[in-house]
């Protein structure tokens, strides 16, 4: 009887951390995600107002990704697994894959936004 007691006790707490992880990361949007992951040590979106930390000639803002690539490829590239003029991304991405993947779709998303006037 306490060895059932155990078990439910152990499934029931895992099934609980796993829905607190998986509600946190729900809860995050794109420029959340982005900020948390240090993204901006390197990278400005002057479109969203997010600015980088290091103003330096070598500072690169993503308010328009470069060129013509999908969601894919930019995980790819943030995992280091794909490369970019000959390059791969300096520091891989950190977090897990669904924090990835939700930044990702808004980069995409703000980069295929029409140019304000």
């Amino acid at each position: 009887m306490l060895g059932k007691f155990l078990t439910f006790a152990i499934v029931l707490g895992l099934s609980i951390s796993f829905m607190n992880t998986a509600n946190s990361t729900e809860a995050k949007d794109g420029k959340t995600i982005f900020e948390e992951s240090k993204c901006t040590t390197c990278h400005s979106i002057d479109s969203q107002g997010v600015e980088t930390r290091k103003k330096t000639p070598k500072t690169v803002d993503l308010s328009k990704l470069e060129g013509d690539h999908d969601a894919a490829f930019w995980m790819g590239y943030l995992k280091k697994d794909q490369t970019l003029n000959d390059k791969k991304h300096p520091i891989a991405f950190k977090g897990d894959d669904a924090e990835l993947e939700i930044m990702i779709n808004w980069l995409v998303s703000i980069s295929a936004e029409p140019a304000a006037e």
